[in-house]
């Protein structure tokens, strides 16, 4: 397939990100897919067409935006993933990547580490494969014809992916490996509409199709990424390699009016999402627009579970005093937590230490559900945009970068991020694959968008274009378009308010979602304005 035919599967007109408030949204019958490009989403409706389930869908798409995505995800990153199965069983996969044993601690004054020396073990491609042998119907090789074709052919660079290119091009030009397979020969970056091929990157994922994930964690290549990464002060062996497994990953689940919401804890924030949820359902939230009461109780709510979290904000280190995540989502902890904000309703906001991080768009996400009832939703990421900005030249893909390593080094400690892949079940039956990028904004926007679907009773059009708000110590991120009374009643109560655009420097989480609607048959998917992303289902769908 070529590059045209390829990217025409998507039916997607490229608009700069940010330039349209309306959601990117398409309806279904046989499934739908969502992620954040349309190559993505064109490489799962391939899949389903080819008879694929959503789990082998969703492991092409994924591929897919190691090839189209460069920022946010390659074989060097990790993901975190949810998959509900037709026959109602629950799979949780953790593929976080992993510190070396061999890792050394700080030295005493120095500063923290950066390039090869943050480069942990990788997770997706074990994770992946983990994936369609667990609960795919396709052969591992045809999921991933997607994306050695996107590979080899090219694609034309989307307006989002151009703009943090054009951001990033003097990081990446530091580093051999980077310049060559990430930027053109004169180090400049790739613009919207060029044409982006990496063969050596299609190379490596023809070597993976046709013997396996096991060829990238052992022999030959292994041994490339392992001296590459020692030649460069690096910390990954041939052995921390040949080591690592994919996990099963923590679900968390609580049930809120009606639906049973599942996520993913440990190593990603579901035990966060599920307090906010466990500490709404007792507050009755009106069908339609919020009341600027509503807007303050989500403001709080949202603020009580940054300050609950065991770690501190934007830097992942534990907190001294921190809750155990086991009690964050528990259903008694969210009554206490409940009946505490309850009592600060309507009164000043009092001043706390802990800060808002700054915006970070270091993730994409991809939701999918087939027409048989199977659902996955997968977070996937290199850290920072561009990982850590080093590539060994021969392999074509960016190594990601491990907070971890970078300033609280663990040997073996496996990376814990904000991913928060959650599915909602209604009578047993998945009606919701949602996600999100964003960092600490991740669970909260999820936790809107919940919230905006099951109680406001918004379409999920709606439920993602709709205004959301961030909330930490006594600040408030929140978007300039929400209302006028709700941000007037915040700043008298003596938080401390800063609207935000739409932007991809300002948002407020990126969500990519797929609805169920069990009444009409119907699948919806939507796509965050804010990214390059799109919905579709297989043949006979209609997008807007």
């Amino acid at each position: 397939m070529t590059r045209l035919s390829l990217f025409a599967l998507s039916g997607v007109v490229l608009a700069h990100a940010g330039d349209a408030a309306s959601v990117k949204t398409a309806r279904g019958s046989a499934g739908m897919a969502a992620t954040s490009t349309p190559y993505a989403s064109a490489a799962a409706v391939r899949i389903l067409e080819q008879g694929g389930n959503a789990v082998d869908a969703s492991v092409a798409a994924c591929f897919a935006l190691m090839v189209t995505d460069p920022a946010m995800t390659s074989l060097g990153g990790r993901s975190q993933t949810v998959i509900a199965r037709k026959d109602g069983t629950i799979l949780g996969i953790d593929g976080a990547t992993q510190a070396p044993a061999g890792l050394a601690p700080l030295a005493e004054g120095r500063p923290q580490r950066n390039g090869f020396q943050i480069v942990p073990v990788p997770g997706n491609p074990a994770a992946l494969e983990y994936a369609v042998k667990q609960a795919g119907r396709l052969r591992f090789a045809q999921v991933l014809r997607p994306a050695i074709e996107l590979a080899e052919s090219g694609f034309e660079v989307t307006p989002r992916l151009a703009e943090i290119w054009e951001a990033d091009r003097s990081r990446l030009a530091r580093d051999p490996g980077a310049a060559l397979n990430f930027l053109k020969p004169d180090k400049s970056a790739y613009k919207q509409g060029e044409v982006f091929r990496q063969p050596r990157l299609a190379r490596l994922l023809k070597a993976i199709a046709g013997s396996g994930a096991q060829v990238f964690y052992r022999g030959p290549i292994a041994e490339a990424i392992a001296g590459d990464i020692a030649r460069n002060g690096g910390f990954v062996t041939a052995g921390d390699l040949e080591s690592y497994r994919a996990e099963a990953g923590t679900l968390v689940r609580t049930d809120y009016r009606g639906h049973e919401v599942i996520s993913l804890g440990r190593h990603a924030w579901g035990n966060t999402l599920v307090e906010m949820l466990n500490i709404l359902r007792h507050f009755p939230v009106r069908k339609g627009e919020p009341s600027p009461e509503e807007t303050e109780l989500l403001a709080r709510t949202i603020r009580q579970a940054m300050e609950d979290r065991p770690q501190q904000l934007g830097t992942l280190r534990p907190k001294p005093g921190g809750h155990p995540l086991e009690l964050l989502s528990s259903v008694e902890f969210g009554r206490e937590r409940a009946t505490m904000i309850r009592a600060q309703i309507g009164k000043p906001a009092v001043a706390e230490q802990s800060s808002i991080p700054k915006e970070d768009h270091d993730t994409t996400h991809l939701s999918v559900i087939d027409a048989e009832g199977n659902a996955v939703a997968m977070t996937t990421s290199i850290g920072p945009r561009f990982g850590s900005g080093v590539a060994t030249p021969e392999l074509g893909f960016l190594y990601a970068h491990s907070y971890n390593m970078r300033s609280n080094p663990v040997p073996l400690a496996r990376d814990l991020t904000e991913m928060t892949p959650t599915i909602v079940l209604k009578k047993g039956r998945p009606v919701l694959a949602v996600g999100a990028a964003g960092s600490e904004r991740i669970p909260v926007a999820i936790f809107q968008v919940i919230s905006n679907l099951i109680d406001r009773g918004y379409t999920l059009e709606k439920s993602l274009a709709a205004p959301r708000l961030f909330s930490a110590g006594d600040k408030v991120r929140i978007h300039e378009d929400s209302a006028a009374a709700a941000i007037e009643r915040l700043r008298r109560l003596g938080f401390q308010i800063e609207t935000r655009d739409r932007g991809i420097n300002q948002h407020l989480g990126i969500v990519q979602a797929v609805w169920y609607d069990p009444q009409k048959r119907a699948f919806i998917g939507a796509a965050d304005p804010v990214a390059d992303g799109a919905a579709q289902g297989p043949s006979g769908s209609r997008r807007r």
